[in-house]
């Protein structure tokens, strides 16, 4: 498929996005796309996850929306300036990896194209990694038999999942809805996981799960392209939790990130899209006044002018992604 009719097939794909989701307007009005990335790597692989793009196929793809749309920065948003003649697209990620620093920065910069780098505070923590980084990539070496406690419910590792024999629950979903605040049950997780496995000391491994030191956050936020945003101190599912707990959580997000960036953070990408309507209300007292989500999960959602939906460029979330997936692979 040549360039030209990929770009063709993705603005049709843009299109019903917009359309199946309301956010079709003809030209002149104030509608645009959020696009959200994670990892990338060196090279393109979905071995542990489907979320990663290497470094030259992002290129490709910066490339491509810097040529064919209207990429906003953070003052073009926060100021209502679109573009009346292309589509208006919104770059995000989410996590906080270093490669966001060491690979897709400089991309970022070469074709002067803005970012929402959402970061946790996992990296401040002992295990620095985050609990799904974790077990992704352990069940990729683990063995048959392999076991975790967690609260005393034992998971064995079956059929390449850690699942509890008696009641079949699967140790990530236990994991994401778990009401506990803090990290305490997902530091145990991690430190269970590495036993099995520490794949740290593989330094072929460091793409998939190592963030970035304070000091790494502090340099990326002097890019003119990057804006830092909150993920969540903790990268809990914030609506499982109560809202007090939430609200905490993100304000200790806000006080990490703000004594190293010296800026002020009022954007937050909720960790796997998980918010409740409260908590967006409670968050906006705080100064979040852009909130991201991944799919509108609430009915009211859609109707508040601080809190917007976004989509992945990878292919498990549904046949649209699927289909930009493999046309950008192809």
């Amino acid at each position: 498929m040549n360039i030209k009719s990929k770009v063709n097939t993705i603005n049709k794909l843009l299109d019903n996005y917009r359309i199946k989701n309301g956010y079709y307007a003809k030209k002149g009005n104030n509608s645009f796309i959020i696009i959200m990335y994670h990892g990338i790597d060196l090279h393109n692989s979905t071995r542990f996850n489907e979320r990663f793009f290497s470094r030259d196929n992002f290129e490709k793809q910066i490339a491509l929306l810097k040529k064919h749309c209207n990429i906003l920065t953070h003052r073009d948003f926060m100021n209502n300036e679109f573009s009346r003649d292309k589509t208006n697209v919104i770059i995000t990620f989410d996590d906080g990896y270093l490669n966001n620093l060491i690979y897709a920065l400089p991309v970022l910069e070469k074709h002067d194209v803005h970012a929402y780098y959402f970061i946790t505070g996992v990296g401040s923590l002992p295990h620095k990694v985050l609990w799904a980084d974790a077990i992704d990539i352990v069940t990729k070496y683990a063995k048959e038999k392999n076991k975790i406690s967690l609260t005393g419910i034992d998971f064995e590792f079956v059929n390449n999942e850690f699942t509890n024999r008696d009641s079949g629950l699967n140790v990530k979903k236990f994991i994401k809805e778990h009401k506990a605040p803090g990290y305490d049950l997902k530091e145990q997780f991690v430190s269970q996981l590495l036993s099995i496995y520490d794949f740290t000391k593989e330094a072929g491994l460091k793409d998939y799960w190592q963030l970035m030191t304070d000091e790494e956050i502090h340099k990326t936020s002097l890019s003119k392209n990057i804006t830092i945003g909150s993920h969540g101190f903790y990268h809990n599912n914030l609506g499982s939790l109560s809202n007090t707990d939430s609200v905490e959580e993100v304000k200790k997000s806000k006080a990490y990130l703000e004594a190293i960036i010296q800026k002020g953070v009022t954007t937050i990408g909720f960790p796997d899209g998980s918010y409740t309507p409260l908590l967006n209300e409670s968050l906006l007292s705080l100064g979040f006044t852009k909130q991201f989500l991944v799919d509108y999960k609430f009915s009211d959602a859609g109707n508040k002018d601080y809190v917007y939906d976004r989509f992945g460029l990878y292919p498990y979330m549904g046949n649209e992604h699927q289909v930009l997936h493999k046309i950008i692979h192809q």
